[in-house]
C-alpha cells in the first residue's frame, strides 16, 4: 500500500486534526454495506470508513 492510502490521524490532538480515511462510503443501507463487503473481498481492502445520518445498521435509527 502506498504512503497516503493508509488510515491516518494528522495533527494529533491540536483543534484542526482530523482523520483521513482513503475511502467513504455513505450510507449504511444494503447498497453501502455491500460496497464494504465487496471491496475487502475482491481487492482486499480494508481502508474505508461507512457512514450513516442515523445511528443504526442499515441505517435504521436504534
Amino acid at each position: 500500500m502506498a504512503f497516503g492510502d493508509s488510515i491516518r490521524v494528522e495533527n494529533g490532538y491540536q483543534k484542526n486534526a482530523f482523520t483521513h480515511y482513503p475511502v467513504l462510503i455513505i450510507g449504511a443501507g444494503e447498497s453501502g454495506l455491500a460496497m464494504g463487503c465487496r471491496l475487502k473481498e475482491k481487492f482486499g481492502f480494508d481502508q474505508f470508513r461507512i457512514f450513516d445520518r442515523q445511528s443504526g445498521i442499515g441505517g435504521e435509527p436504534s
